[in-house]
């Protein structure tokens, strides 16, 4: 069990860096937080700095800040750290979840460091699921159908798909994430989905090494296995055709990137699955 004085004076103080850093802009200081292979991580490589206003929630500029609770799980391996911003003269511990952010932390050699950030509640945390559910209720969209100006709206809309960020060129390292990152954020997949799909095409390259030539393929054949994870009624022709090309160039290389990765229905690796079971609070 994670003594309360770690938690104070060893985990709770790399967040506030991490917040303090988004303010300033600065990214290198930003990268020495995050765990290498992790959410956090990958989401500043492929969106920069900007947007960790959404996810911390900076970007409802408020000056103050308070820890909820934080919360122990794996024996330990991950602390999770909750805080919010609430609203100028409101209680101390008067708050919304639409004013929460969820941090969590793992120790690598002996140093905390952030491996995720869930703009939401550790009980409720946001998905692209979630997100497009209530985007589609119409709770979040304006009159002419976009993003209203209301900050808290925000995660909502880059998780759901509707807030396109701009990609960072150096993030996407060959011609196949080139085609699919940017053609995924088109077709309104939500930040998560990109980088779940970006992790997954780099595991399957790592393993199999394949050949190049025909990246739009390849790039379909990703996003196909991701619309399935997404849970989105989408065809492998539709899907084919978004990348202009026929089936028989798509279907054997999505086989293959299945079997090559045993890539199961709802695979947490690569789907915007939270479950976090809560052992110690």
């Amino acid at each position: 069990m994670i003594e309360e004085k770690t938690i104070w004076d060893e985990v709770w103080p790399v967040v506030e860096e991490l917040i303090e850093a988004t303010l300033a802009e600065d990214a290198a200081t930003m990268r020495t937080l995050f765990t290498p292979d992790g959410q956090a991580a990958a989401m500043l490589d492929l969106f920069d700095v900007y947007v960790y206003d959404i996810l911390l929630k900076t970007v409802l500029g408020r000056e103050q800040l308070g820890v909820s609770r934080a919360v122990e799980t794996d024996n330990g391996r991950f602390i999770h750290i909750e805080y919010a911003w609430p609203e100028p003269g409101s209680d101390q511990n008067s708050f919304t979840a639409n004013d929460v952010v969820t941090a969590s932390l793992t120790q690598i050699d002996g140093r905390w460091l952030i491996d995720s950030i869930n703009p939401s509640t550790l009980d409720l945390p946001l998905t692209g699921a979630r997100a497009r559910g209530l985007i589609a209720t119409g709770q979040s969209l304006s009159e002419d159908g976009k993003v209203p100006g209301e900050s808290w709206i925000l995660p909502f809309a880059l998780y759901g798909g509707l807030l396109k960020m701009k990609l960072r060129p150096e993030a996407l390292a060959d011609p196949v994430e080139a085609l699919l990152i940017p053609g995924m954020q088109e077709r309104t997949y939500g930040a998560m989905a990109l980088v779940n799909g970006r992790t997954l095409w780099r595991d399957f390259k790592t393993i199999n090494k394949p050949d190049l030539d025909k990246p739009a393929a390849w790039a379909a054949a990703v996003e196909f296995i991701m619309s399935e994870l997404e849970l989105r009624s989408l065809t492998q022709a539709a899907v084919a055709k978004n990348h202009q090309i026929p089936l028989s160039l798509m279907v054997p290389r999505m086989k293959q990137i299945k079997k090559v990765l045993n890539i199961q229905k709802n695979d947490d690796r690569y789907a915007d699955l939270h479950s976090t079971q809560i052992i110690y609070e």
